[in-house]
């Protein structure tokens, strides 16, 4: 294998081509104010992400206008849009075999793909990962060398999936609503969530993801995870607790401020008083901790006891704000950072008439012209999990141990299963674009070629596939593998230098950590 060479210091030239001119440009559109802090920089953000405002002023990822997208390029977008980027041959693949209508119809029924060789590594490496949670509680509640195994190895388990599974948009959207029912994973064994988040992934998250919304938001307000996390646990008579029922609200169902007001917080609290889990971790009502009599909520009289709390989850699982909101949380996820208001109308109408069926509503997304155009081609910005996992099913890299790779994803910003707030990790461009962030990609992709990151390895034959070529048959193949045939200038002018010397691993590096790379 050739030697890599002096990358660091063009990957750092590259950081000061691409970065601040966007920077600027978008200084240069904003009025002169105090800056905000970052405490009003996040509620900011959270206020806007969630209750669907965009600034008008901020900025937007660059979009591409021209003629209707080439057979290759929808097999791209796809494949990068509704998973985690294909591997090597995966586009060529795809055309042979139906094109991009025949996977999106098999991805939308994943039971029926053989996933075999991501469930038997997974069987292998992650014991708890079958386990009930009265096994998990028996395994891991109290012993502090077991439970720290845990805590390092959920997130393993999530990036181990994404990038060896077969049933990508099955694990892509595990990842949005991951991060929308967002719970963290303590870092000791003083909270239960350090193991019961584990259950968690797989019966809330993964269990419902081709369900009915309403079916996940009753699996997380029943979890023990969810209890703790947002302390509901601790709600009882004339002591109730406010979090969950304004997270429920703001986070998971209607949206910030979204016709409802603090009283209504605070007698949806009231109304989930007594909900709560056993000593083994089973859900439970207790009625003793009830807040006696009805409550006046959102204009409806809500009885007495767990009828009463299951009423107000229904009504919020298929309320008319709910549907607009996750309508347009899915279509900014799926299409554009700034999705157009009449695919969020259609969308929220298919959610509606479907009482939130998810595969139906996916659908409504992906079978309309929005997604499709060429304005949206690749107009998102990967998160530093979506990059991270890209890069090494771009490159086809053996991924033996995710322990280091996860590592890495959290010095990037975005611990798995540990977002400091429970919004969850925002996945729109303006959240991840920034030189600290680049900086960790380019390392990642450095550290990846050279055989770096610890547990994960490319093969000699992701090089060898290039040997026989000429320099210029090497970066148009090149780029034609990892961005599906786009590359900036300044990218191009990089390239030239490692292809004349014939150093594919550069060449690789500059592609993994380029801006187009981002993109998906």
């Amino acid at each position: 294998m050739p030697r890599v060479g002096n990358l660091v210091w063009t990957l750092l030239l590259l950081l000061c081509l691409f970065v601040p001119a966007s920077a600027q440009a978008a200084d240069d559109d904003q009025p002169e104010r105090r800056p905000l802090t970052e405490q009003e920089l996040l509620r900011k953000r959270i206020n806007e992400s969630l209750a669907g405002v965009r600034d008008p002023k901020a900025p937007k990822i660059q979009t591409l206008h021209g003629p209707e997208l080439s057979d290759r390029e929808k097999v791209v977008h796809v494949l990068s849009r509704l998973g985690f980027g294909p591997t090597p041959g995966e586009v060529d693949e795809v055309l042979k075999t139906g094109g991009w209508q025949a996977w999106v119809k098999r991805q939308m029924d994943p039971v029926t793909i053989d996933d075999a060789t991501c469930d038997r590594v997974i069987n292998e490496k992650f014991k708890w990962a079958s386990m009930s949670m009265t096994e998990l509680q028996k395994e891991y509640d109290g012993d502090n060398q077991n439970i720290r195994q845990l805590h390092r190895e959920v997130p393993e388990y999530v990036v181990t999936r994404a990038v060896l599974s077969n049933r990508q948009f099955y694990e892509l959207m595990c990842d949005f609503w991951r991060n929308h029912f967002c719970v963290d994973q303590p870092e000791t064994n003083e909270k239960s969530r350090s193991w019961t988040d584990a259950d968690y992934e797989n019966t809330v998250i993964r269990k419902n993801v081709f369900a009915h919304f309403g079916d996940m938001l009753m699996a997380s307000a029943h979890h023990p995870a969810m209890l703790e996390y947002l302390d509901n646990k601790l709600s009882r008579a004339d002591a109730w607790n406010e979090n969950y029922a304004r997270e429920v609200m703001e986070l998971h169902t209607l949206g910030a401020d979204r016709g409802y007001g603090n009283l209504d917080v605070q007698e949806l609290s009231k109304v989930l008083t007594g909900w709560n889990y056993d000593d083994s971790f089973q859900f439970i009502f207790r009625p003793e901790w009830q807040q006696k009599g009805p409550k006046l909520w959102l204009g409806m009289r809500i009885p007495e006891g767990y009828e009463g709390g299951m009423l107000a989850l229904n009504t919020l699982a298929t309320h008319p704000n709910t549907a607009q909101f996750i309508s347009e949380k899915l279509c900014r996820y799926l299409v554009n950072d700034n999705p157009p208001p009449t695919l969020v109308r259609h969308v929220a109408q298919v959610f509606r008439q479907t009482k939130g069926d998810l595969p139906k509503v996916y659908m409504a997304i992906i079978s309309s012209r929005e997604f499709m155009s060429r304005e949206n081609y690749r107009a998102k910005f990967k998160t530093p999990f979506q990059f991270t996992v890209s890069a090494l099913r771009a490159t086809g890299a053996k991924l033996n141990d995710a322990n280091r790779v996860a590592t890495m994803i959290g010095k990037m910003g975005e611990q798995l299963y540990n977002c400091a707030d429970p919004t969850g990790y925002f996945d729109t461009a303006e959240r991840w674009m920034d030189s600290g962030v680049l900086t960790t990609r380019w390392q990642f992709s450095w550290d990846l070629v050279r055989g770096a990151v610890g547990g994960a390895k490319m093969s000699n034959s992701f090089f060898d596939r290039y040997q026989a070529d000429k320099p210029e048959e090497i970066e148009q193949k090149m780029i034609e593998d990892l961005t599906g045939g786009d590359a900036g200038d300044r990218e191009l002018v990089a390239l030239k230098d490692a292809a004349a010397q014939k150093d594919i691993p550069k060449m690789t590096s500059i592609m993994l950590g380029s801006p187009s790379f981002q993109q998906r």
